[in-house]
Parts: structure tokens; sequence; C-alpha cells
């Protein structure tokens, strides 16, 4: 929401400041001194959500689990091997994403999951990382590992996980797509099974507020 405004009659809306080139109308910037600063006072604090594209959970192999949780979020140990340390990806519509950021500053990133269970009553932490591929890749890899946690309260809860702005900034740069879920334990508190993007208002979501 921008610091500049009109009147409508009824409502005051945002004022999209214009200026002519000689050629062409842009949009232009407008700064007020803050005392200490020149703060742009033009530019719009705008909130997007963005859907998962795909969700794919791997084996402490590193392969696909290709059984009737291939498309769940899983995270650490479920015994040994077929499964092992599982660990996850989260993809998104990184295009969408990089031209609608261009040239926005990110002012907050965050992530909705929903918990289908935990090892333990009492909850567990997820890990969450980046990655940097546009669809499911059949060996897992990322590129940041465990960048936040998060501690979830029970089986069953959903929550919004803010996370670092550097998520955003990297895909509208080109060098992050998305998210992995991993942590690198064999503990029971880091086992547990997230909703993945089958299952409808509980598929996870990538919010983005930013300001252009």
């Amino acid at each position: 929401m921008g610091k500049i405004k009109r009147w409508s009659g009824s409502e005051w809306y945002d004022a999209r400041i214009r200026r002519w080139s000689g050629a062409e109308w842009y949009d232009a910037r407008v700064n007020m001194w803050n005392g200490s600063s020149w703060v742009d006072i033009s530019a719009q604090k705008i909130t997007k959500t963005w859907n998962c594209t795909y969700t794919q959970t791997y084996r402490e192999a590193g392969t696909r689990r290709t059984d009737y949780r291939a498309d769940k979020i899983c995270q650490g140990r479920y015994v040994y091997e077929p499964w092992g340390i599982m660990r996850s990806l989260i993809g998104f519509d990184n295009g969408s994403i990089r031209n609608e950021l261009q040239g926005a500053k990110i002012e907050r990133v965050e992530l909705f999951m929903h918990n289908e269970h935990w090892y333990y009553y009492a909850g567990g932490t997820l890990y969450v990382g980046y990655h940097n591929h546009a669809n499911e890749p059949d060996i897992f890899s990322h590129s940041a590992y465990g960048v936040k946690s998060q501690k979830f309260y029970g089986r069953g809860g959903s929550q919004w996980v803010t996370l670092p702005n550097a998520l955003a900034e990297g895909i509208r740069d080109g060098y992050y797509k998305g998210v992995s879920i991993f942590a690198n334990s064999g503990d029971g508190e880091y086992y547990g099974i997230f909703s993945g993007m089958w299952d409808g208002d509980n598929a996870p979501k990538l919010r983005i507020t930013y300001s252009k």
C-alpha cells in the first residue's frame, strides 16, 4: 500500500504517479525525507500467493519414492532403506514469480505447510532449505540446507512459516525455484509427514509481500 492517496468520492485509494518522458508515460518515484534518509512513498506494497506445482519425496539414497506417499512431503527417518532419512522438494511457478517480482523489494516470505503426522504426539521440527529445480528431479539435490527451522506443536496443525527474504530474491534473480524439506537426523523429533500438491487447501503455498 502506497502513501500517496486519491479520494474517489467514497474512499481513498492508492494513486499511481506517472511522468511523461517525451515519448511515453512511465511510473514515477516520489521520495520523502524522514529526517535521516529519503523514503520512496510511491511504492505500493503487494501480497501474492502461489500454489505449488509439484511435491516429491525422496529416499535416503536420493531416489524418488514411488509408493502412495510419493507426492507427500516426508521428512526424517522411517526405519532404514528403502526409506531411511527422507527428504522432499516443493516446486512453484518460478516464471510467474520471477516476472511478478522484477524490480521489487521483498518485504516478507511465508510458506504454508499442513502437518499430517509427527513421530511424537507433541509435534516436531520442520527444516526448510532452497532448491533450483523447475521440475522434480530423479535424484534429490538442493542449493541451501536448513535456512529455517520451525517447531510444530501436536499433530495435524497448519502454519505459515516465515522464511528469509533470500528465497524470493533468489527466485526473482533466477537461482532458486522452490524449497527443500530435509533434516539430516534420525531423531524422532524430525520425522513428519506433510500434505502434498494433491491435498487441496492443505497443499503447500508460497506467499510473498513486496513493494514496487
